[in-house]
């Protein structure tokens, strides 16, 4: 059962490699996955201190990919090409349970997280899109997870329950309480 009190960050993501349209499609309810921080300066730290047990917004621009079996070059459909909220994860582990696994590449730091909902990803109209649903710029230009009781979009909703109650709504978490 996902506790919505505990929806308190968002947070860019992109798929590493050229081989799918949205990063961390072949995930499903329940499942578990390295949600990935790309190295750079603070980042270690910041993906080190959120909570365990806090839930994260995933948020992401689809992009075109080489399907390795055919070749064939995938296009994003003409009005896709924008911001999506795709998943909500919630962390499973502390960061100092983590962080010892974590590598020295670009994307080797990590936090563990368990999925509580994905869209349909194979349904275009049916993705929630970050611009409609969150109605404010949030930062989503790095790595790292943004609170989403930040000034920016505090100036937009007023109170963190405002916009839980929104993306409650927006994305029918009250389906999966």
């Amino acid at each position: 059962m996902m506790d919505c009190d505990r929806l308190d960050y968002i947070k860019s993501v992109t798929d590493k490699g050229d081989e799918r349209e949205w990063a961390y499609s072949s995930e499903s309810i329940g499942s578990k996955f390295k949600l990935n921080f790309k190295r750079g300066k603070g980042v270690e730290s910041h993906a080190r201190k959120l909570p365990k047990s806090s839930l994260i917004i995933l948020s992401q621009v689809p992009h075109e990919y080489k399907n390795n079996t055919t070749g064939e070059q995938k296009k994003i459909p003409n009005g896709c090409k924008k911001r999506y909220l795709t998943h909500v994860v919630e962390l499973v582990n502390e960061g100092s349970e983590d962080e010892p696994k974590w590598g020295e590449g670009m994307w080797d730091i990590f936090r563990c997280v368990k999925v509580h909902w994905i869209a349909d990803l194979k349904n275009w109209n049916s993705i929630p899109v970050d611009k409609e649903v969150i109605r404010a710029k949030w930062g989503c230009y790095n790595t790292c997870a943004k609170s989403l009781s930040s000034p920016k979009l505090m100036s937009e909703w007023g109170t963190i329950d405002r916009l839980r109650e929104r993306l409650i709504e927006q994305l029918n978490l009250k389906a999966i309480e």
